[in-house]
């Protein structure tokens, strides 16, 4: 059984870098994702000047998440536990679900304090 390559030198290290990341903030991948959901959220409504409720926001952060699973999937250089369906689920549903509340109430919300400010 041979041993799985290594990137080559200038090749994405995004498994690397994901696991960089965790050991320096001391956080699960599960709350990474959370994290990393509504930090792309709010970042696309910065960059796109919309409401962050807004669904071109909601979908950014769900086409980035689809690649960075894409990526978990395929990449052939680190043998961790991400390269499987159920987890990439479970990390997907972990990535939306902040995003997914947002959009799907923040809207009601702001205008029902609209009509109560009338």
């Amino acid at each position: 059984m041979s041993a799985r390559p290594t990137p080559p030198h200038g090749w994405l290290d995004w498994t690397g870098d994901k696991s960089w990341i965790g050991q320096v903030t001391g956080l699960p991948d599960s709350t990474l994702h959370a994290y990393a959901g509504v930090a792309i959220l709010t970042l696309a409504a910065l960059v796109m000047r919309r409401k962050p409720w807004d669904w071109r926001c909601w979908l950014t952060v769900l086409v980035i998440e689809t690649i960075n699973e894409a990526y978990d999937l395929l990449q052939p250089f680190y043998a961790t536990d991400e390269g499987n369906l159920p987890a990439s689920w479970f990390d997907i549903w972990n990535t939306m679900l902040c995003p997914t509340l947002i959009l799907l109430t923040f809207g009601w919300l702001a205008r029902r304090a609209d009509k109560r400010g009338r």
